[in-house]
């Protein structure tokens, strides 16, 4: 895996490939708890401030890399990490390791976070499990989030869901959906149904994605059966879904088919939840 410079100088070199020609300084953000991670990132060009392109695959692994790199056996691993970039090739690093982690939405060109939404207990258990922390490095915060009844989930797919296992893109909404439910329950259980979950769903994936992604999860469940994908979006990938929404009738019919595997879904979810109290 090489060492730790090696690992920071692939990331930078990543990041300033996939930048935009005349830009100037650009900021990323990028929050890994559990299985689960979130990338946004401010670009200064001539022209203004803009929150793209997305982070491609290699650029993911190369975050995901640094982190496990990075982690300690008695400090877990960081939350968070920055990465600030200018167009000369100079970059700067810094990490999070114990304030409340969030998912960011839309971030600023200082790494400030401006637009979040809340990480889920389950997936602060699920990190704990992979990075362990001992007593004395585990924040107050974290000690009073671990205390509310967890559940656990069973890894099962049912029939009509199962073109889906093998996708990451949904695997993450799977996880999405899990959090939902999770945040649903108490010490009496699980308190809601599966068109609920998937209503909660449907509005982070509009809230927190481009274009591109949401496309990617239409085509693949049409792949399994489970939608008719619409071809003829006008939409740029790189848009965010929310602000494409209101001009591409294509797209929103898309999103709007998305109900169904998102309900399915949550149904099985839901039938895979376990209390462990």
């Amino acid at each position: 895996m090489g060492d730790l410079q090696d690992l920071q100088n692939r990331l930078a070199i990543l990041t300033y490939d996939r930048m935009p020609s005349g830009w100037r300084r650009a900021t990323s953000v990028f929050v890994n708890v559990g299985v689960s991670s979130r990338l946004q990132r401010a670009v200064l060009t001539e022209s203004g401030t803009t929150f793209g392109p997305p982070a491609d695959l290699a650029e993911w692994q190369a975050w995901k890399d640094l982190r496990a790199f990075m982690s300690d056996a008695g400090h877990g691993a960081w939350f968070t990490g920055r990465l600030q970039l200018e167009s000369s090739g100079a970059y700067r690093f810094d990490f999070d390791w114990d304030a409340e982690p969030h998912w960011p939405v839309q971030v600023d060109l200082d790494g400030n976070i401006v637009q979040s939404e809340r990480v889920e207990t389950t997936q602060l258990r699920e990190d704990l499990k992979k990075y362990p922390r001992d007593a004395m490095t585990t924040p107050e915060w974290l000690v009073q989030r671990l205390a509310a009844n967890p559940l656990r989930f069973v890894d099962a797919w049912q029939p009509a869901l199962a073109p889906l296992a093998s996708s990451e893109n949904w695997t993450i909404v799977r996880d999405m959906i899990r959090d939902a439910i999770q945040a649903s329950s108490d010490d009496e259980g699980v308190a809601v149904e599966a068109d609920q979950v998937a209503e909660v769903v449907s509005s982070e994936l509009i809230g927190s994605t481009r274009v591109g992604q949401v496309l990617r999860l239409c085509r693949e469940a049409s792949e399994g059966g489970l939608i008719e994908f619409r071809a003829g979006s006008t939409a740029e990938t790189a848009e965010p879904t929310s602000a494409a929404l209101d001009h591409d009738e294509v797209l929103r019919g898309n999103v709007e088919a998305l109900t169904r595997p998102l309900v399915a879904l949550a149904s099985q979810e839901l039938l895979n939840a376990q209390s462990t109290s």
